[in-house]
């Protein structure tokens, strides 16, 4: 298969030739003499883009870079390989025994392209998939190589520049091998594989029962009595490390990188689906419950970063010992070709392709001057002079944080109003899109062939695109989750771990403000009973007709001065899970989530477009809140029955009950309602990101990351999962005569 690809290249450029046929001739020497010229300098040039931009994908959420991102990492090894069938179309036309000097010089091209083909330190792949698929791209380079081979042996004369392209090829080689080993040691399987403890066989229990009986055979009463097995010295090392991990840095930034890495295992062992030590879950949850909300987050922020570079980049060969030594081979080769190419004679050879060959051996020096810069101002620099420390650590940690991106993610969460969106439709009337000049036939045909469906879908995609905005993650959001999940250790330290394993009522009789004071929930025990997804919508829209109904005087600040009101906390929360919901179904638990959103969608325009004086999003909540008044006298779902999975006015009903919750109205409005509300949300979000793969998480890190996805690193970290071994350890038998 390898020996085809060259031929196979060949047949393609052949056929092209013969497509070209058709163009003048003018165009065609224009296209023979600069092809090859202007591709090489657009494959760098892609190469360049990628370094510069590849990484701000960690904190981006833009679409537009998004798309503009994937474009090019296709497109570098497309012009890559292409750019070397053609160079190996162009030295196969050379017909005569001996070499044109343009050949020779072209020929250095080859091995260059490969530095191309082997990527960039800080985007090795765009998606998981990716790395799942490396095999083929291993076959695919194998023929790739053998391809920039054959170039280098059709063009050799033994002149200096044929020997400049041996440590070029050195180096290609060593980027290639590289990428394919990231990209393998990424792959699911092996990822998981390499996080498997070795092998324990345990006690030889065979040896034990022959001693056994040969002590029972010679007349001895045996008994067996069980020990414990005491931590090893290295368990006890590490656990007095990691309490007193925040005793000796005296610098802020050591020690959540310190504690990252001491904690990321636990990261490890979530994103390959495997079950997590008691041991090392309490050694984490101790570190955090000493500190607050913003420090955990920071914690989960460093580490899922780390797992970004695991996942899409080659950081895991780059800070080992021989990625530091494959770093200066290939640094040392570009560096010396560039040199010897600039004093070597050249007068032989065309000017342009000179200073082609200048671009590229320049820019293939930059780029990775580049990225060791990009690597070393990062985290794991950080992590290593800790390690290392002397007395210029700290400042040069206070450099590596003032010179590198502070963000570690885009902080940001995306916020979608159902309401909001569907007064947008409404008022947008129903999609045209020219049918109406159309005849019936046409009109027919498009219908029964699917295309005006799918130009519906297209619209309502943009639609839901540019309702769609975000919010900056506050330090007083983080705090509001993390004292929520605070107090449930408190409460159900017990029975913790399988505290969000199934949706139900004992999310509204656990919380803190029911049991303090002593509230009936008997009245909106059922909007948490019916399907995740339709919870989302229920709560999503009740928040929604409360937050458009404020009451005079209630309580909007948080305890201790903080500036998030538990009001706008629980708008911000309850538009986030919309979110998920709308653009993201797959990290919710599965349901018919995105049915029951259209069909309430259906029922809301429909419900606008009968009032023409609506015209705002909180006129909208106004006349919904006023059919409140009188919803309890006739249950929504008689008179609609389960056709429609619309969930409008059992919101409408919920929203009152919320409301209503105890007969002091006046003063639960005021007082207490939102932090139930917003308890209510953390729930919600605390349970989808336990039950969201961790396939999807990963995933999602090279979309500037979810809120999602924190949460459910730290909800780990304390503990709160189903993934947890219980079990204290290994226990040995010891025999006993008598």
């Amino acid at each position: 298969m390898v020996c085809l690809v060259p031929v196979l290249s060949s047949l393609a450029l052949t056929q092209r030739r013969d497509v070209m046929q058709i163009f003048p001739e003018s165009f065609q020497n224009f296209l023979d003499n600069w092809e090859l010229r202007l591709m090489v300098v657009l494959s760098l040039s892609t190469q360049c883009f990628l370094i510069m931009f590849g990484a701000t994908r960690k904190f981006w959420t833009s679409i537009f870079l998004r798309g503009t991102l994937w474009s090019a990492y296709l497109f570098a090894d497309w012009v890559a390989t292409t750019s070397l069938g053609v160079l190996s179309n162009k030295e196969g036309k050379n017909k005569s025994h001996s070499v044109e000097p343009e050949h020779i010089i072209v020929a250095l091209w080859g091995p260059l392209l490969l530095l191309h083909l082997g990527g960039q330190d800080t985007f090795t792949a765009y998606s998981m998939e990716d790395n799942a698929l490396w095999g083929r791209r291993l076959v695919t380079y194998i023929g790739q190589v053998a391809v920039a081979i054959v170039i280098f042996l059709r063009s050799w004369t033994n002149t200096d520049l044929n020997l400049l392209a041996i440590p070029v090829f050195f180096a290609g080689f060593i980027k290639i091998g590289e990428r394919i080993w990231v990209l393998w040691r990424a792959s699911s399987q092996q990822f998981k594989e390499s996080l498997f403890p070795d092998p324990d066989p345990g006690p030889n229990y065979a040896k034990y029962m022959e001693t056994y009986n040969s002590a029972s055979y010679e007349g001895y009463r045996v008994n067996v009595e069980s020990l414990i097995q005491s931590p090893s010295t290295s368990d006890v090392a590490a656990v007095d490390h990691t309490n007193a991990v925040t005793d000796h840095y005296t610098y802020g930034p050591a020690v959540t990188v310190r504690a990252a890495n001491r904690f990321l295992n636990i990261s490890e062992l979530l994103f390959a689906d495997l079950i997590l030590s008691i041991q090392d879950v309490s050694k984490s949850r101790s570190f955090l419950l000493s500190g607050n909300g913003k420090r955990g987050f920071e914690v989960m922020e460093i580490e899922l970063g780390f797992m970004y570079d695991v996942f899409y980049t080659k950081a895991p060969i780059f800070y080992s010992f021989i990625g530091c030594f494959l770093r200066f081979v290939t640094l040392a080769s570009s560096f010396i070709v560039l040199c010897v190419f600039f004093f070597m004679e050249k007068n032989q050879y065309p000017n342009v392709d000179v200073l082609i060959t200048y671009v590229l051996l320049l820019g293939a020096f930059v780029l990775e001057i580049f990225s060791v810069n990009l690597m070393l101002f990062s985290d794991q620099t950080v992590l290593w002079l800790t390690v290392h420390k002397n007395k210029v650590t700290s400042k040069v940690i206070s450099l590596i944080q003032y010179v590198k991106c502070k963000k570690r993610w885009s902080c940001s969460i995306g916020q979608f109003n159902l309401i909001g969106f569907c007064l947008l439709r409404a008022k947008k009337g129903k999609l045209k899109f020219g049918f109406n000049f159309c005849g019936k036939t046409f009109k027919k045909k498009a219908a029964k062939c699917g295309l005006a469906k799918m130009i519906t879908g297209v619209k309502l995609s943009y639609q839901k695109f540019k309702h769609t905005k975000t919010n900056t993650v506050t330090d007083d959001l983080k705090e509001i989750i993390f004292k929520h999940f605070e107090s449930k250790i408190n409460k159900f330290e017990k029975n913790i771990t399988r505290l969000y394993c199934n949706w139900g009522i004992k999310v509204l009789e656990g919380s803190e403000l029911m049991l303090q004071l002593e509230i009936n929930i008997e009245t909106i025990g059922w909007s948490v009973e019916v399907d995740f997804d339709q919870s989302i919508l229920l709560w999503h829209i009740a928040t929604n007709l409360c937050y458009d109904s404020p009451v005079e005087g209630e309580d909007g600040v948080l305890e201790n001065g903080r500036s998030l009101s538990y009001r706008e906390a629980s708008k911000w929360l309850s538009e986030y899970m919309l979110y998920l919901l709308v653009k993201r179904p797959s990290m919710l638990p599965n349901g018919i989530g995105e049915i029951s959103f259209q069909d309430t969608c259906a029922e809301t325009i429909e419900f606008v477009k009968d009032r023409h004086s609506i015209q705002k999003e909180e006129q909208v909540s106004q006349m919904l809140n006023k059919m409140c008044k009188n919803i309890n006298k006739v249950n929504p779902s008689k008179v609609k029955g389960d056709r429609s999975k619309s969930v409008l006015f059992d919101a409408c009903k919920l929203a009152k009950n919320v409301r209503e919750i105890r007969n002091d109205v006046t003063e639960w409005e005021k007082k207490y309602m939102w932090k139930f509300i917003t308890e209510v949300w953390v729930e919600m979000l605390a349970y989808a990101a336990s039950n969201c793969k961790a396939l999807y998480h990963a995933q999602h890190l090279r979309h500037g990351g979810e809120l999602l996805t924190h949460v459910w690193l730290l909800m780990a970290h304390l503990g709160i999962t189903d993934k947890l071994q219980i079990s204290k350890g290994f226990g040995r038998a010891k025999l006993i005569r008598k």
